[in-house]
């Protein structure tokens, strides 16, 4: 003799209540991407600041350091912005309940930032999980 399969939850107020938490917090890291954007800004202002008008290092930095400090910042600036980027477009699909995937990879990539980044893609996952917020997203 079978058992019926247990009915499934329906979405509820406090699905509501996590994803809008979620998106808040998405929204938090977006701003602090952005910020961080802007201290990488300010760094490469110094280290060209410490480079002589001639185009050569101050005794502070070799030839070759300004080289290697250049391409940390850029390559820090590209990873902030698209970070931020990512995380602000998670915060508006999780409000509007679409792009599950995108959600999911966004929080996957939020975990390399330890602690608090691990804590929101853990959430994340928890809450994305559930079978009501998949019917939610239309998964």
């Amino acid at each position: 003799m079978s058992h019926p399969a247990p009915p499934a939850a329906a979405f509820g107020a406090e699905d509501e209540s996590h994803l809008k938490l979620l998106s808040i917090f998405y929204y938090v890291l977006a701003a602090l991407g952005a910020l961080a954007l802007l201290m990488v800004a300010g760094l490469g202002a110094l280290v060209l600041a410490t480079v002589g008008r001639d185009g050569h290092a101050s005794a502070a930095f070799g030839g070759s350091d300004v080289a290697v400090l250049v391409v940390v910042l850029l390559l820090s600036a590209v990873l902030s912005l698209a970070g931020a980027i990512l995380q602000f477009m998670t915060a508006r699909r999780l409000s509007q309940r679409r792009g599950r995937g995108l959600c999911q990879f966004t929080a996957a990539i939020t975990c390399l930032s330890f602690p608090l980044g691990t804590l929101l893609g853990v959430f994340t996952f928890i809450v994305l999980a559930r079978p009501q917020v998949r019917a939610a997203f239309g998964d």
